[in-house]
């Protein structure tokens, strides 16, 4: 089970979805749980070199043709 900071690490990071965090957290400020919220670049940089998947850019959302044309019927 992962640790209470990993936890907060894997949260997003805006205001809003830092204050139901806070409390699940138990901390007792919001700027407490966004130390862990923050990334730390660097590390993410190291590690992906490391997993040998740096450099590649992200899979992105292709929606299929009957979504397309359901949204421009909206």
């Amino acid at each position: 089970m992962a640790g209470r900071g990993t936890r907060g690490r894997m949260t997003p990071s805006s205001a809003a979805g830092l204050c139901p965090i806070q409390a699940w957290l138990g901390h007792a400020q919001v700027a407490t749980t966004h130390r862990y919220a923050t990334v730390d670049v660097e590390l993410m940089r190291r590690r992906l070199d490391k997993a040998g998947i740096a450099g590649k850019g992200p899979a992105r959302f292709q929606p299929k043709e009957a979504v397309l044309q359901l949204l421009d019927a909206i």
